[in-house]
């Protein structure tokens, strides 16, 4: 049984705007929406869900980054819906596996997805309302499953949230799913409020005057906190559906933003473009970066541009934004700095996996209690993570539990070599794997994607690194690449790095 929590809920988010009146809160392709526009929008949508009977209800989101898909999570949020985004880029067999679990009572997609939708078991579809974003040009929408129609409908009608508790569900953000069943990561709406809170101190306290380009999906938590958090605070939020490196730059000189947060490979790739130079950030307050570790070459080269340093965060779906380093570190890879106001860590002494509690720790997984029963212990979320502490306090990711490569009954931690690897001027990023070996049992192999203007050579490597680690830690192989794969997160993706040229 549910108890009543009288804290605030993500309705917050809409009650911002109402005293913001004109002021600019989103930028879609050109398109300016004030917050008047937005809530206006939003309690819309709302009211018709309400008038639906979607409190509690889970409202599938298949949407690209658009001023809708903000205002679908809005709605929901003062609804007492429950928000499932769905990445507009799945195939249908990933489409398809989330629908099993989720069971929306509405799919909100856009038009461009229908394709998909149409490739799908329908039976998923009994029972779901599906409301299409666009010109569909079909005539199996129905003109009441308009998304037009559908704000149309609740014009005028009450969106009142005064009775959605703190503690009820409020977004449910699914894994990509490519290691086997997708997690459904339950986010509370007093969870969901503390990731924005926590990420608002994290950029040292967000302000109506901030301005943010937003360039990962909104579907993903990274995405999610960066452009909330502004709105929460009042900033405006300019939105870009999917990274493309030159269109990322002159966004910069065209909105002029305070703050950025976007993945290390994002900012690698400005780093490498033809006339790159300071002016692009000289709008900056403040870098961000998460996900992954800072390359410390990485982290040299954009201070040396910029005249800014990249600040760390730590964090995942489950529990974000946890720990930030705010002044850059070059001696070393892995640094992700100090916990936030409302954070604790600590280390499980017996696996050395970093555990951590706050209100911003997720409130379950959806429809698996055994996974959250091993994952949430007595308050700690186990995260699955390799870290330290130093005597001031700074904390360094190590690497991940199950990435800990045994090589002849030596354990090796792929983080220890990519900070070696990252020592050679020459490197820009890398990436260490296990790979199987029928004399070794498994030997570590290194991709690493080498500065512009080097000359490398993976027998250089192996002998640069021959002098730092230990010669068991050398990997057997080392193979150069232009980039590195990511998740949909923004994270390296180890299961995809891929040693074509072996044989």
């Amino acid at each position: 049984m549910s108890v009543r929590i009288m804290s605030p809920t993500l309705g917050k988010l809409t009650e911002v705007p109402a005293a913001l009146g004109d002021r600019i809160a989103l930028v879609d392709q050109g398109r300016r929406w004030s917050y008047r526009e937005l809530r206006t929008a939003a309690d819309e949508l709302a009211a018709a869900m309400r008038m639906d009977g979607l409190v509690g209800e889970r409202v599938a989101l298949m949407l690209p980054n658009c001023v809708d898909l903000v205002t679908a999570y809005l709605a929901s949020f003062t609804a007492g819906a429950i928000a499932v985004p769905l990445n507009a880029r799945y195939a249908p067999p990933e489409v398809e596996q989330v629908l099993r679990r989720a069971r929306p009572r509405w799919l909100v997609v856009h038009t461009d997805r229908l394709g998909t939708l149409a490739r799908l078991d329908q039976a998923l579809l009994d029972g779901t309302r599906v409301i299409v974003v666009g010109e569909s040009g079909s005539s199996d929408v129905g003109r009441d499953n308009a998304y037009d129609a559908v704000l149309r409908s609740g014009r005028g009608k009450s969106a009142s949230s005064s009775d959605v508790l703190a503690d009820a569900a409020a977004v449910i953000f699914f894994t990509s799913g490519s290691t086997g069943r997708p997690k459904g990561v339950v986010h509370s709406h007093s969870s969901a409020l503390a990731m924005l809170t926590s990420t608002s101190e994290a950029f040292g306290d967000a302000q109506p005057d901030d301005v943010v380009q937003v360039f990962e999906p909104l579907v993903h938590v990274s995405g999610f906190i960066a452009t909330f958090t502004i709105l929460l605070a009042g900033g405006t939020v300019a939105l870009y559906e999917g990274f493309d490196a030159a269109a990322y730059a002159h966004a910069l000189t065209l909105h002029r933003p305070t703050l950025i947060c976007t993945h290390v490979d994002i900012l690698a790739q400005l780093l490498q473009l033809p006339g790159v130079c300071r002016d692009w950030f000289s709008s900056l307050r403040g870098v961000y970066t998460g996900g992954d570790v800072v390359p410390h070459a990485v982290q040299r080269e954009f201070l040396q541009v910029s005249g800014l340093p990249i600040r760390v965060g730590y964090g995942m779906t489950e529990a974000i934004w946890l720990t930030v380093q705010r002044e850059a570190r070059t001696d070393r890879d892995g640094c992700i700095g100090r916990p936030l106001r409302t954070v604790r860590l600590r280390i499980d002494e017996s696996t050395g996996e970093l555990l951590v509690a706050g209100p911003m720790v997720m409130q379950r997984y959806w429809d698996d209690e055994t996974h959250t029963s091993e994952t949430l212990v007595d308050g700690w979320l186990h995260t699955g993570d390799l870290a330290q502490h130093d005597e001031q306090g700074v904390w360094w990711f190590t690497g991940r539990i199950k990435d800990v490569i045994v090589r002849r009954t030596s354990k090796i931690t792929p983080g220890e070599v990519e900070t070696a690897l990252g020592q050679h001027p020459g490197v820009m990023m890398a990436a260490v794997v296990g790979a199987p070996d029928p004399a070794e049992g498994e030997v570590p192999v290194a991709f690493v994607v080498p500065r512009p203007d080097a000359d490398l050579s993976p027998a250089e490597l192996t002998k640069f690194l021959h002098g730092l680690i230990a010669a068991y830690k050398v990997p057997a192989r080392i193979h150069l690449r232009r980039t590195l794969p990511l998740t949909a997160s923004g994270k390296i993706s180890r299961n995809d790095l891929i040693e074509s040229d072996h044989a």
